[in-house]
């Protein structure tokens, strides 16, 4: 039996190079992995990864994403709720041409954002244009850009991502029609 260093009790079950027992090393170890920098470290490289993978512009860093996820305080941009699962959400998808800047990401809940799917976020709060307007505004503080700009490029990328899908699904159905 030893005297474990970091609770003061006597215990049998000491890590085996360690002055404290292992209950000490889990409780340590959920309070590191459940800090808001390794969040913000986890979604960082979560994001440099899809960037990478879609060939995107990527000038996002680690510092820009502890930045952001201290600043949310733990609290989603979309739903204003404080949740324990955040991550990075797009605004504009890597995958539809969306870049990995810090102007086009903000800290939503991660079911929120798994719902969002492949969308852009301005579709997806289409019905709440109040809580859209609160997220160009935020984006164009941080670009250091009027709202008119960040606003009128989320529409024109809005714009082409409806007619691409346009193209795709409706056009053939009026081609084969007039044929």
């Amino acid at each position: 039996m030893r005297i474990c260093t970091r609770c003061g009790l006597e215990k049998t079950d000491f890590c085996s190079d360690r002055t404290y027992c292992i209950d000490c090393k889990r409780l340590f170890n959920r309070q590191i992995m459940s800090s808001t920098k390794n969040k913000a470290g986890n979604a960082f490289r979560a994001a440099h990864r899809k960037a990478t993978k879609f060939g995107c512009y990527d000038d996002l860093t680690q510092d820009d994403v502890t930045y952001l996820f201290t600043l949310a305080g733990g609290r989603c941009a979309i739903s204003g709720k404080f949740s324990n699962s955040l991550s990075l959400d797009h605004l504009l998808p890597l995958s539809k041409g969306g870049r990995n800047s810090i102007d086009n990401v903000i800290v939503v809940d991660l079911e929120l954002n798994c719902s969002k799917g492949n969308g852009s976020t301005l579709e997806f709060l289409r019905f709440d244009p109040h809580r859209a307007y609160d997220i160009v505004k935020l984006l164009a503080s941080r670009s250091q850009r009027s709202y008119e700009e960040v606003y009128n490029d989320l529409v024109a990328h809005q714009s082409d991502e409806n007619n691409a899908w346009y193209r795709k699904h409706i056009q053939p159905l009026l081609d084969k029609e007039g044929a």
